[in-house]
């Protein structure tokens, strides 16, 4: 497109049809229904109800609006902001009214259906039941975006801005949906930006049919490629999810943390090295009130939560030495129950929860210990505590949400039924039989529950598939109703051990489980997640039963039941060793423009250049420091970029060692293996031995350095400009956002 000259027919027809396809997507953040609650709301002459509640005609009528309101010449700017709240009024409420009671009745009504929708986009993941607030927010939304675009190309002669802003915009509408039912906008989305960079590049007429036929290929193959027989091994998922960036590489573990990215996008970050005589579960704290949607913690200094052990339950001390490695966390993780700790008076504070917390985060390379009292209750001491409950622990710990679902309840009766419990312990372990054997549910990591709102639900129901975060929140709603009162556990199982009494917990650790308070005993500890079980040093008096002929045994991780109880030494026989002040930190913290009639392809080629030159400044930047992490992140990824798209996953797998890892990927490349494997052996000795020579390190890096040099030219420049193992890093990392905003709004509650 040149200077000074206006867009011709083309480029804005491409350029419509781009706005139109983003524009419309956001239809897919609504379910096709309407909200129960606010149904009879949608005034006749709306164009939601006009339109029969079709949140798709609703979008597109908006996308057209702002495409002319973003047209409209010197007086977009003016014309956008009306235009966008009035296209919201009529589509949510119908035509405005004439009077001014009308106006203040209509403004009292959305204000406060503004103050339900925020509460709905808070609580529920998309998509939503259509509702005048929700579409009244979301419209504007909508309309901002494609008039800008609109703008862009049109007067600021700059059409790679248009297609970034759409494409920026479809890419978050995509991942905030699941990629469900986005695939259709985002290919039209795509013919239309090519045909638009293509039509404003002034190479000529004669490019225009074959960018047609360009685009209608891509639509195509957007559309068809999900669905061909082979593409569960030819295409992966996104590699960026769009609403956790701004993360960085330590992972944040919070109590109100979500489980689920640790298990999903960040298994393999380590994040705790625990030695311990004893393999145990580490807690991390506790979470109390569910909401219908999430568990959240209402403990505060100075309420009583119940006690943790009562006085003559008989417990093992243990004691834990504990290294924070990649990880940033307030929280003391230890054995259940942490009675003493290594660090200073004043810096750690113990919570009724029987949980600590410090009052600065503990960051990469702290230390500390603590000494663990693990409860040691027998089995008729459980089975006889009783329902005497103090009323503190009644009213908290029995709450459910008003809507709790009607199948909570129905499970509740069919265990009841089912096994006749006699006791809540009893209803307890037949509560925890009936999830992990006799009920039909599976362990599945890659389940998706889209509305929260109803995930135990469809979990109890027909669904019957989770992790851990579904199973131990089924448990403990069913005993709440059953009037037992329960709570639900944050923190990790033993982890992967790498020497003697020695572990090192990952993602892939993070686990939720279910503790039940009984009168004259304590709090004590069930796991309902198939795969899983308690250490056996957990529950050595009153273990778990096997699956019985009434289910079918799923056997349990060997790793998380090594080891035996052959003594149980009194208190004085274990005291925490002294230890130097724990709260020294190991280390410092890591804490466009253009005037109308400039011509764009300065702008376009500029934009292109830096975008290739993106990725090997981010990689050298991230290899600035020379740490042994960097080393080893910077190998496996040349490794992965240098090799064709999809064929990096092969060395993706948490199950993976070091070793294993540049193993693979060297000899996919063809490359000499043994300077790999040297590193790897040298990366290894610096993880797991203190007195580990880095020289020897930065030696066996170069010599694997130099072997990845024997690649051709053309390949070690396309894993330079290749971001693959960018964007996989962030993804792994992304948790740590998520984490810190759920901890910031708990404590704003």
């Amino acid at each position: 497109m040149t200077a000074g000259r206006a867009p011709g027919l083309w480029v804005r027809l491409w350029l419509y049809a781009a706005g139109l396809a983003t524009g419309s997507a956001f239809c897919v953040l609504f379910t096709g229904e309407v909200s129960p609650d606010y149904g009879a709301r949608f005034d006749p002459g709306s164009l939601a109800a006009l339109s029969g509640y079709s949140a798709f005609w609703v979008m597109l009528g908006a996308a057209a609006c702002a495409l002319l309101a973003g047209s409209a010449g010197r007086a977009r700017f003016l014309v956008a902001p009306p235009a966008a709240a009035l296209y919201a009024l009529v589509a949510a409420y119908g035509p405005p009214p004439l009077s001014p009671g009308g106006w203040e009745a209509l403004l009292q009504e959305v204000r406060t259906d503004l103050y339900a929708a925020a509460g709905t986009m808070y609580t529920q993941p998309v998509p939503y039941d259509l509702s005048p607030g929700v579409l009244f927010a979301v419209v504007p939304m909508a309309m901002v975006v494609v008039s800008f675009a609109a703008s862009a190309t049109l007067y600021e002669r700059s059409p790679v801005v248009s297609v970034a802003t759409l494409g920026l915009t479809i890419g978050v509408i995509s991942t905030v949906s699941f990629e469900d039912g986005v695939g259709p906008f985002f290919a039209a989305f795509l013919a239309g930006a090519l045909g638009l960079l293509l039509a404003s590049s002034g190479a000529g007429r004669g490019l225009l049919p074959l960018g047609a036929a360009a685009g209608a290929a891509v639509a195509a193959l957007v559309l068809l490629l999900p669905r061909a027989p082979l593409a569960e091994y030819t295409v992966s998922s996104g590699a960026i999810d769009w609403t956790r960036i701004g993360a960085g590489d330590t992972s944040r573990l919070g109590v109100q943390a979500d489980v689920g990215d640790y298990l999903t996008t960040g298994r393999e970050a380590e994040l705790l090295r625990i030695r311990s005589e004893e393999p145990l579960f580490w807690r991390g704290g506790t979470l109390d009130h569910f909401d219908g949607v999430r568990w959240s913690s209402t403990v505060r200094p100075g309420e009583d939560d119940g006690y943790e052990v009562a006085p003559g339950v008989q417990t093992r001390l243990v004691v834990q030495s504990v290294q924070v490695l990649n990880a940033r966390t307030e929280l003391v993780f230890g054995g259940y129950r942490v009675v003493k700790t290594s660090l200073p008076d004043g810096y750690v504070e113990q919570l009724p929860d029987g949980s600590w917390v410090a009052s600065e985060p503990f960051e990469e390379g702290d230390y500390y210990r603590v000494l663990s009292a693990v409860p040691q209750p027998t089995a008729a001491q459980l089975a006889t505590a009783g329902t005497d409950y103090p009323p503190y622990v009644r009213e908290k710990f029995l709450q459910l949400p008003e809507d709790t679902p009607g199948v909570v309840g129905e499970t509740a009766r069919r265990i009841q039924r089912r096994y006749g419990p006699s006791n809540p312990y009893e209803a307890a372990r037949a509560v925890e039989r009936y999830l992990l054997y006799d009920g039909g549910f599976v362990y599945n990591l890659d389940v998706s529950y889209r509305r929260a709102d109803r995930a135990i639900e469809e979990f109890l129901g027909d669904g019957r598939e989770g992790f851990c975060t579904q199973f131990a929140t089924s448990m403990a709603l069913i005993l709440r109703e059953m009037g037992i009162p329960t709570r639900v556990v944050y923190g990790a199982t033993t982890g992967e051990r790498v020497g003697e009494d020695e572990y090192v917990v990952t993602g892939s650790n993070m686990h939720t489980w279910v503790e039940v308070f009984f009168p004259g005993v304590g709090w004590y500890p069930f796991d309902p997640t198939p795969g899983f079980g308690l250490p056996q040093a957990m529950e050595a008096n009153a273990p778990r039963a096997p699956a019985g002929p009434a289910g079918s045994p799923i056997p349990e991780n060997p790793a998380l039941r090594p080891g035996n109880l052959s003594r149980s030494p009194e208190p004085s026989e274990a005291p925490l060793p002294g230890e130097p002040a724990g709260g020294e930190r190991a280390g410092a913290a890591q804490k466009e423009a253009g005037g109308e009639g400039l011509p764009v392809w300065p702008l376009a080629v500029a934009g292109a250049l830096s975008l290739l030159a993106l990725p090997p400044l981010l990689k050298r930047a991230l290899l600035a420091r020379g740490r042994p992490a960097g080393l080893y992140r910077d190998l496996c990824g040349r490794l992965r970029d240098a090799l064709p798209p999809g064929r990096g996953a092969l060395a993706d797998s948490p199950a993976l060692t070091v070793e294993e890892r540049l193993g693979l990927l060297s000899g996919a490349l063809g490359l000499d293996e043994r300077p790999f494997l040297e590193f790897a052996r040298a990366y290894s000795e610096h993880l797991y031995a203190a007195g580990a020579s880095r020289r020897r390190l930065h030696g066996a890096y170069r010599r694997a350095l130099r072997e990845y040099g024997r690649l051709p030219g053309w390949r070690r420049a396309f894993a330079a400009l290749n971001p693959a193992s960018l964007l996989l890093r962030a993804r792994r990392g992304a948790g740590a956002g998520r984490a810190s905003l759920a901890k910031r709004v708990g404590r704003a509650r």
